[in-house]
């Protein structure tokens, strides 16, 4: 897959897996990649910038990401769930439930293939 110019934000607080989806992403063609390790430097972000693609955690610093996930999903931004545990309606609640979910630790072609969902129902929200 060959992104050139497109941009992609990460909002993850464990850096050691943050710089590994941002190093997949400059791999799948990605030029650009913003990587936050908190919900307000995440929203900050998408004050001004709309990326491509995101790639975001459940779980950052004890919060969960319904407010960034809310405002991407607002600016049409496709964006994947990047998660240590399994979607559960019960635990995470139904807002999530169209996101697509990508498990820790994820291999690059997982990763394309979430993304590529995420496209997907991006476009299904937005038509």
């Amino acid at each position: 897959m060959q992104e050139q110019n497109k941009t992609a934000l990460v909002l993850d607080d464990e850096m050691l897996i943050a710089l590994d989806v941002e190093a997949m992403l400059f791999d799948l063609g990605y030029a650009r990649v913003t990587v936050v390790p908190s919900v307000g430097e995440a929203l900050d972000y998408l004050k001004d910038q709309k990326p491509d693609v995101a790639v975001i955690d459940y779980h950052v610093r004890g919060k969960n990401c319904e407010a960034v996930a809310g405002a991407l999903r607002s600016l049409g931004v496709p964006t994947v769930i990047h998660s240590g545990t399994h979607f559960d309606p019960g635990y995470h609640g139904v807002f999530f439930a169209d996101f697509p979910w990508l498990s820790k630790p994820a291999s690059r072609e997982h990763l394309s293939s979430a993304l590529a969902a995420s496209m997907d129902q991006s476009k299904l929200t937005t038509d």
